[in-house]
This record gives C-alpha cells, sequence and structure tokens, in this order.
C-alpha cells in the first residue's frame, strides 16, 4: 500500500512537469543568436569602454515608484567612480572583481596569474586556461603608468585550495607566476 502510494505520487509530479516543460521545449524554435551576442564577435571590453558614464538622467520621480531611493543609490556610486568608470577606493573598474593582496580577512580568494599592459595578451592567457579547464576571468585595474588588466583563477573558498591552485598553476605553466589574493565582488 506504502508503495503504491510513492508511486502514484512520482507519476502525478512527473506528469506535472512534463505538462510545464514539455510546451516549453516544443514551442516554436526558440531564440536565435543576434549576431551582436555571439560569443565570438562581442567584446565586453569594447562594450565597457563605450559606457558615457556622464549621461543625465531626469531628476523627476513623481511617476516612478521606488525610484527616489534608485537616484540616491545613483548619486552615491557616482561619487565613488571616477569620469572613466573607475572605483576610487581600489582603482577596479566598475563591475571587474577586486583582487586585494592586502587584504587578508577575505573570506573568498582567487589565483592571480598575469598582469598585462596589453589588453590582448590579457585575454590570450585567460582564453588559454579556459580552454585548460581552468574558471578564469579579466580584472581592469588603473596603476601608476596606466591602465592593466589582469587574470585570475577562482573564487577559491579555502585558502588551502587558493595554495594548492597556485603551485598546480605554476607546474603547469612554466614562468607563470601565480600569486594568492582576497576576491571580492
Amino acid at each position: 500500500m506504502e508503495l503504491t502510494r510513492y508511486r502514484v505520487t512520482g507519476a502525478i509530479f512527473l506528469a506535472s512537469i512534463a505538462i510545464i516543460f514539455l510546451p516549453m521545449l516544443f514551442d516554436g524554435d526558440g531564440l536565435k543568436p543576434t549576431e551582436a551576442f555571439n560569443s565570438e564577435a562581442f567584446d565586453l571590453q569594447q562594450a565597457v569602454d563605450t559606457l558615457d558614464f556622464s549621461v543625465a538622467v531626469s531628476e523627476d520621480t513623481s511617476e516612478v515608484p521606488g525610484s527616489k531611493a534608485a537616484l540616491v543609490a545613483r548619486k552615491v556610486l557616482r561619487e565613488t567612480i571616477d569620469e572613466e568608470g573607475y572605483l576610487e577606493d581600489n582603482n577596479t573598474r566598475i563591475g571587474d572583481p577586486v583582487l586585494s593582496i592586502e587584504d587578508t580577512s577575505t573570506l573568498v580568494w582567487a589565483v592571480q596569474v598575469g598582469s598585462f599592459d596589453q589588453y590582448d595578451n590579457a585575454t590570450a592567457l585567460r582564453d588559454r586556461l579556459l580552454q585548460d579547464g581552468y574558471s578564469a576571468w579579466l580584472s581592469n585595474v588603473r596603476k601608476v603608468g596606466g591602465n592593466r588588466t589582469r587574470v585570475a583563477v577562482g573564487p577559491i573558498l579555502l585558502r588551502t585550495d587558493a595554495l594548492s591552485m597556485e603551485e598546480e598553476l605554476a607546474d603547469r605553466y612554466d614562468g607563470l607566476e601565480a600569486l594568492i589574493v582576497g576576491f571580492s565582488q
């Protein structure tokens, strides 16, 4: 009796899921990728470089509920970034992960494997790491003498795992000087 009840419950559950999701699978051709978001054609760095941080937004919030809080948040954010979109307190481009050598209180880690003046060199290393199965990404930072693009692997939750990853990357890629850094968003 008990087993029959479980089977009936399971059958009802599976039928419900099928009723919900099967029409989604067979309804039309789905979304077709546009040329603008083709992974080969879309360049994130170019998109970020075209952002205009000087665009004025109307302060009239009488018709939009909750917009006053958004305008206050926007004002606070604008006070913390410069005209090129870099956060003034850590010189990292807004939206990029913040890597910090000094921050030992962090709960999340990353392994920085390179820092480049040339964006193309950074993307080449990141792409190689991605191809080899690592979770690699870029972070843009302003340094004395110009902007740099850092390549890192992570995030990693445990420092011991970050140490292991640092050794693995240094062993696998000759001449690569990996560095454990704090990671925050």
